[in-house]
Protein backbone atom coordinates (compact mmCIF):
# COMPACT_ATOMS: atom_id res chain seq x y z
CA UNK A 1 0.00 0.00 0.00
CA UNK A 2 1.16 3.41 -0.87
CA UNK A 3 0.11 6.85 -0.27
CA UNK A 4 -0.37 10.25 -2.53
CA UNK A 5 -1.04 12.60 0.26
CA UNK A 6 -3.51 12.67 3.08
CA UNK A 7 -6.25 10.54 3.08
CA UNK A 8 -5.52 9.13 -0.72
CA UNK A 9 -4.14 5.81 -1.11
CA UNK A 10 -3.19 3.27 -3.33
CA UNK A 11 -3.21 -0.37 -2.83
CA UNK A 12 -2.12 -3.02 -4.74
CA UNK A 13 -5.74 -4.06 -5.72
CA UNK A 14 -5.72 -0.30 -7.79
CA UNK A 15 -2.68 -0.99 -9.31
CA UNK A 16 -3.70 -5.12 -10.63
CA UNK A 17 -7.52 -3.56 -11.27
CA UNK A 18 -5.95 -0.83 -13.70
CA UNK A 19 -3.33 -2.94 -14.71
CA UNK A 20 -5.73 -5.76 -16.05
CA UNK A 21 -8.47 -3.14 -17.60
CA UNK A 22 -5.49 -1.75 -19.91
CA UNK A 23 -4.61 -5.40 -20.83
CA UNK A 24 -8.13 -6.23 -21.75
CA UNK A 25 -9.04 -2.54 -23.43
CA UNK A 26 -5.24 -2.77 -25.44
CA UNK A 27 -6.55 -6.45 -26.43
CA UNK A 28 -9.64 -4.94 -27.77
CA UNK A 29 -9.14 -1.69 -29.28
CA UNK A 30 -5.20 -1.47 -29.27
CA UNK A 31 -4.72 1.86 -31.08
CA UNK A 32 -6.80 3.99 -28.96
CA UNK A 33 -5.06 6.25 -25.99
CA UNK A 34 -5.66 4.51 -21.91
CA UNK A 35 -5.25 6.67 -18.78
CA UNK A 36 -5.12 6.18 -15.50
CA UNK A 37 -5.22 7.23 -11.96
CA UNK A 38 -2.65 5.30 -11.12
CA UNK A 39 -0.36 4.89 -14.15
CA UNK A 40 0.25 7.06 -17.25
CA UNK A 41 -2.12 10.09 -16.14
CA UNK A 42 -2.21 12.34 -19.16
CA UNK A 43 -3.03 11.50 -22.76
CA UNK A 44 -0.35 11.28 -24.91
CA UNK A 45 -1.59 13.12 -27.51
CA UNK A 46 -4.93 15.14 -27.58
CA UNK A 47 -7.68 14.77 -25.20
CA UNK A 48 -9.60 11.68 -27.01
CA UNK A 49 -8.60 8.38 -24.70
CA UNK A 50 -10.26 5.56 -22.29
CA UNK A 51 -9.55 6.66 -18.84
CA UNK A 52 -9.92 4.54 -15.71
CA UNK A 53 -9.94 4.90 -12.00
CA UNK A 54 -9.65 1.15 -10.80
CA UNK A 55 -10.90 1.93 -7.26
CA UNK A 56 -13.02 5.08 -6.89
CA UNK A 57 -13.33 5.97 -2.70
CA UNK A 58 -9.96 3.84 -2.24
CA UNK A 59 -10.21 4.22 1.39
CA UNK A 60 -13.93 2.96 1.84
CA UNK A 61 -12.49 0.01 -0.03
CA UNK A 62 -9.61 -0.58 2.99
CA UNK A 63 -11.82 -0.14 5.19
CA UNK A 64 -14.06 -2.87 4.47
CA UNK A 65 -17.07 -0.01 3.94
CA UNK A 66 -18.83 -1.03 0.38
CA UNK A 67 -18.74 2.90 -0.80
CA UNK A 68 -16.20 2.21 -3.58
CA UNK A 69 -16.65 1.79 -7.43
CA UNK A 70 -14.63 1.19 -10.54
CA UNK A 71 -14.90 4.02 -13.40
CA UNK A 72 -14.14 3.44 -17.14
CA UNK A 73 -14.88 6.11 -19.61
CA UNK A 74 -14.26 6.74 -23.26
CA UNK A 75 -13.60 10.51 -24.12
CA UNK A 76 -13.63 12.34 -27.58
CA UNK A 77 -12.08 15.68 -27.44
CA UNK A 78 -12.41 15.70 -23.47
CA UNK A 79 -16.18 15.33 -23.56
CA UNK A 80 -17.60 11.31 -22.27
CA UNK A 81 -19.20 9.45 -24.83
CA UNK A 82 -19.47 5.99 -23.11
CA UNK A 83 -19.17 5.20 -19.15
CA UNK A 84 -19.58 2.39 -16.96
CA UNK A 85 -19.47 2.54 -13.20
CA UNK A 86 -19.62 -0.59 -11.55
CA UNK A 87 -20.48 -0.86 -7.64
CA UNK A 88 -19.12 -4.61 -7.33
CA UNK A 89 -20.35 -4.80 -3.33
CA UNK A 90 -23.58 -3.82 -4.42
CA UNK A 91 -23.94 -5.47 -7.82
CA UNK A 92 -24.62 -2.44 -9.47
CA UNK A 93 -23.45 -1.31 -13.19
CA UNK A 94 -24.43 1.91 -14.25
CA UNK A 95 -23.51 2.76 -17.87
CA UNK A 96 -24.44 5.17 -20.79
CA UNK A 97 -23.65 6.40 -23.88
CA UNK A 98 -24.09 9.73 -25.30
CA UNK A 99 -27.41 10.20 -26.94
CA UNK A 100 -28.96 6.29 -25.46
CA UNK A 101 -29.81 7.00 -22.15
CA UNK A 102 -29.07 5.62 -18.48
CA UNK A 103 -28.86 2.61 -17.18
CA UNK A 104 -28.60 0.82 -13.40
CA UNK A 105 -28.08 -2.57 -14.93
CA UNK A 106 -30.60 -3.45 -17.80
CA UNK A 107 -33.48 -0.86 -16.21
CA UNK A 108 -33.31 2.57 -18.04
CA UNK A 109 -32.97 5.66 -14.96
CA UNK A 110 -34.11 9.11 -14.47
CA UNK A 111 -33.36 11.60 -12.37
CA UNK A 112 -35.63 12.43 -9.37
CA UNK A 113 -38.56 15.18 -10.37
CA UNK A 114 -38.04 16.41 -6.75
CA UNK A 115 -38.55 20.38 -6.62
CA UNK A 116 -37.12 21.51 -3.37
CA UNK A 117 -33.76 20.18 -1.52
CA UNK A 118 -35.76 19.06 1.59
CA UNK A 119 -36.95 16.45 -0.22
CA UNK A 120 -34.23 14.35 -0.25
CA UNK A 121 -30.59 13.88 0.70
CA UNK A 122 -27.18 15.61 -1.37
CA UNK A 123 -24.01 13.95 -1.50
CA UNK A 124 -21.12 16.70 -0.55
CA UNK A 125 -17.30 15.42 -1.09
CA UNK A 126 -14.18 16.44 0.49
CA UNK A 127 -10.64 16.01 0.01
CA UNK A 128 -6.88 17.32 -0.09
CA UNK A 129 -7.03 18.91 -3.03
CA UNK A 130 -9.67 21.18 -2.08
CA UNK A 131 -10.08 24.20 0.16
CA UNK A 132 -12.00 22.77 3.26
CA UNK A 133 -13.89 25.17 3.96
CA UNK A 134 -15.41 25.46 0.62
CA UNK A 135 -17.10 21.43 1.72
CA UNK A 136 -17.94 23.32 4.94
CA UNK A 137 -19.65 26.40 3.07
CA UNK A 138 -21.46 24.68 0.90
CA UNK A 139 -23.20 22.10 3.59
CA UNK A 140 -23.53 25.18 5.84
CA UNK A 141 -25.53 27.31 3.29
CA UNK A 142 -27.49 23.84 2.30
CA UNK A 143 -28.71 22.82 5.95
CA UNK A 144 -29.45 26.79 5.95
CA UNK A 145 -32.08 26.10 3.39
CA UNK A 146 -33.43 23.46 4.42
CA UNK A 147 -31.62 20.47 2.68
CA UNK A 148 -29.22 17.65 4.07
CA UNK A 149 -26.38 15.96 3.29
CA UNK A 150 -24.55 12.48 3.47
CA UNK A 151 -20.79 11.72 1.46
CA UNK A 152 -20.90 8.85 -1.12
CA UNK A 153 -17.38 7.68 -0.14
CA UNK A 154 -16.64 8.07 -4.10
CA UNK A 155 -17.26 11.10 -6.31
CA UNK A 156 -18.28 8.61 -9.08
CA UNK A 157 -20.98 6.84 -6.62
CA UNK A 158 -22.37 10.34 -5.58
CA UNK A 159 -23.21 10.96 -9.37
CA UNK A 160 -24.71 7.34 -10.17
CA UNK A 161 -26.84 7.96 -7.12
CA UNK A 162 -28.18 11.53 -8.52
CA UNK A 163 -28.34 9.41 -12.25
CA UNK A 164 -30.32 6.79 -10.34
CA UNK A 165 -33.14 9.39 -8.53
CA UNK A 166 -31.56 8.12 -5.01
CA UNK A 167 -30.27 11.37 -4.26
CA UNK A 168 -30.79 15.07 -5.27
CA UNK A 169 -27.41 16.63 -6.42
CA UNK A 170 -23.89 15.73 -5.39
CA UNK A 171 -20.94 18.34 -4.94
CA UNK A 172 -17.33 17.49 -5.28
CA UNK A 173 -15.45 20.40 -4.33
CA UNK A 174 -12.13 19.41 -6.64
CA UNK A 175 -11.57 16.25 -8.40
CA UNK A 176 -9.82 14.77 -11.59
CA UNK A 177 -11.13 13.75 -14.69
CA UNK A 178 -11.09 10.16 -13.81
CA UNK A 179 -13.30 10.82 -10.83
CA UNK A 180 -16.29 12.55 -12.80
CA UNK A 181 -16.38 12.38 -16.49
CA UNK A 182 -18.29 8.89 -16.05
CA UNK A 183 -20.85 10.04 -13.93
CA UNK A 184 -21.25 13.52 -15.32
CA UNK A 185 -22.53 11.81 -18.66
CA UNK A 186 -24.49 8.89 -16.80
CA UNK A 187 -26.31 12.21 -15.07
CA UNK A 188 -26.91 13.97 -18.29
CA UNK A 189 -28.27 10.61 -19.85
CA UNK A 190 -30.43 10.19 -16.88
CA UNK A 191 -32.36 13.78 -17.62
CA UNK A 192 -29.98 15.49 -15.15
CA UNK A 193 -28.00 18.72 -15.19
CA UNK A 194 -24.28 18.88 -14.69
CA UNK A 195 -21.96 21.83 -14.71
CA UNK A 196 -19.52 22.11 -17.85
CA UNK A 197 -16.73 19.06 -18.49
CA UNK A 198 -13.56 19.71 -18.21
CA UNK A 199 -11.88 21.05 -21.22
CA UNK A 200 -8.92 18.72 -21.10
CA UNK A 201 -7.76 15.54 -19.44
CA UNK A 202 -5.09 16.62 -17.89
CA UNK A 203 -4.36 15.45 -14.33
CA UNK A 204 -3.89 18.61 -13.04
CA UNK A 205 -6.97 19.74 -14.03
CA UNK A 206 -8.99 19.32 -10.89
CA UNK A 207 -11.95 21.09 -10.04
CA UNK A 208 -15.51 21.51 -8.51
CA UNK A 209 -18.45 19.41 -9.83
CA UNK A 210 -22.25 20.07 -9.38
CA UNK A 211 -24.98 17.26 -10.57
CA UNK A 212 -28.39 17.96 -9.39
CA UNK A 213 -32.01 16.41 -10.81
CA UNK A 214 -33.52 19.90 -13.05
CA UNK A 215 -35.98 20.71 -10.60
CA UNK A 216 -33.00 21.59 -7.94
CA UNK A 217 -30.37 22.77 -10.24
CA UNK A 218 -31.71 26.63 -9.68
CA UNK A 219 -31.53 25.53 -5.74
CA UNK A 220 -28.02 24.14 -5.38
CA UNK A 221 -26.26 25.98 -8.08
CA UNK A 222 -25.79 29.32 -6.02
CA UNK A 223 -24.21 27.28 -3.12
CA UNK A 224 -21.64 25.92 -5.11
Amino acid sequence: MQTKGTQDWVTNVDLEVEALIRNRLGQAYPADVIVGEETAHDPSSGNTAWIIDPIDGTTCFMLGLPQWCVVLTYTVYAEPVVSAIVTLVMDELYHATKGGGAFLNDTPIRVTDATTIGAGLISVGANEHGDPHKSAAFIGKLVADGGMYIRAGACALGLCYVAAGRLLAAYEPKVSPWDDLAGMLLVREAGGQTNAFAQTLASANKRSVLAAAPGIWNAVSPLY
